[in-house]
């Protein structure tokens, strides 16, 4: 049953209040489970202990919060460009087009300096991305469970150009790291690419008001005067740009970008400027617990992140494809 929208306006500090708890909770907890065992004391006297924390724990609590609040934030404004409930990164071929970038850029320009590395992966996406929302243009779709499933059919062709092109080049592995989300090797110094990330969702949430008229459509939009064409075009650039540095850093995380979006509008309504934040915080809380899942389940070893929310957000797509007809 939908709680009623007063009531959830009177508890949202409260409810702010316990998810930034339970934020910091997992956070804490993420940085002392390990295969090394650190303590709280130990931190203070082991000099050893410290290192491991400063260099590899905190910067991979950091990575995870960043990445799931990230993804929760441009899966809710992917959904509003596409207009679809079951828009995300993962379901509308941009992931695959920034792993091509990357590829193209490996197998040609391997020297090429990161800041021109992720221009070309950002660009690949973009294109992938505008060559979806042209298909969807065009097809004019009525029925809205039609578009993630053509979503899904246009990624697993971009993923054969990709799977192509890296078994030709040797770069398999390569593809595999970044088709698979897994935080075990971020350290200090490997890792910083995300806050670029960061800094885009922040920029996100400062144009929530301006990127909300894109739902008023582009018929309705241009009667009152909203350049729909500039909105929507700098939305696909902010998707595009926040996935490439994603992946690049920490691998393909599917579905949260789709799961906590919903979960969010159907209490929240489709108020970008309002719904943004929950996204970000609601994300980075679930990813932080699959992680502490996956590596307290296969301790001394771990169970990727991605592994683990693919399990629970694929159950949730399913059932959201199921249930579709009555909800979209």
């Amino acid at each position: 049953m939908k709680v009623p929208f007063k009531t959830l306006v009177l508890s949202q500090p409260i409810l702010l209040l316990c998810s930034v708890f339970l934020l910091l909770v997992l956070m804490v907890t993420s940085l002392f489970i390990g295969t090394y065992n650190l303590s709280i004391f130990s931190v203070f006297d082991n000099e050893q202990a410290s290192r491991v924390l400063l260099l590899s724990r905190l910067p991979r609590t950091l990575a995870i919060v960043i990445a799931g609040g990230v993804l929760g934030l441009i899966g809710g404004l992917s959904q509003v460009v596409l207009n679809n409930r079951f828009a995300e990164p993962t379901t509308i071929g941009t992931v695959q087009g920034v792993s091509i970038g990357l590829l193209i850029v490996h197998a040609f320009w391997p020297s090429m300096p990161l800041f021109f590395t992720m221009l070309i992966a950002s660009g690949c996406g973009l294109l992938s991305l505008l060559g979806f929302f042209s298909i969807i243009r065009q097809l004019k779709l009525n029925d809205p469970m039609l578009l993630p499933l053509i979503g899904l059919i246009y990624s697993a062709i971009l993923g054969a150009v990709a799977t192509f092109f890296a078994f030709e080049f040797d770069l398999m592995q390569f593809l595999m790291v970044w088709l698979n989300g897994d935080f075990s090797t971020v350290i200090d110094g490997r890792y910083e690419l995300i806050w670029g990330a960061a800094l885009v969702a922040v920029i996100v949430y400062w144009l929530a008001n301006q990127l909300n008229l894109i739902s008023l459509g582009e018929t309705l939009g241009r009667s009152l005067g909203v350049p729909f064409k500039a909105l929507v075009f700098i939305s696909m650039v902010m998707i595009a740009l926040s996935t490439s540095m994603i992946v690049a850093t920490v691998g393909m995380i599917s579905f949260l970008g789709l799961v906590v979006p919903n979960i969010v509008r159907y209490y929240l309504g489709d108020n970008l400027k309002r719904s943004l934040p929950w996204s970000a915080l609601i994300g980075a809380c679930l990813l932080l617990a699959c992680d502490i899942v996956g590596r307290y389940l296969a301790n001394p070893f771990e169970i990727p992140a991605s592994l683990v929310f693919g399990v629970l957000g694929g159950s949730i797509f399913v059932w959201s494809l199921y249930k579709g007809e009555a909800r979209v």
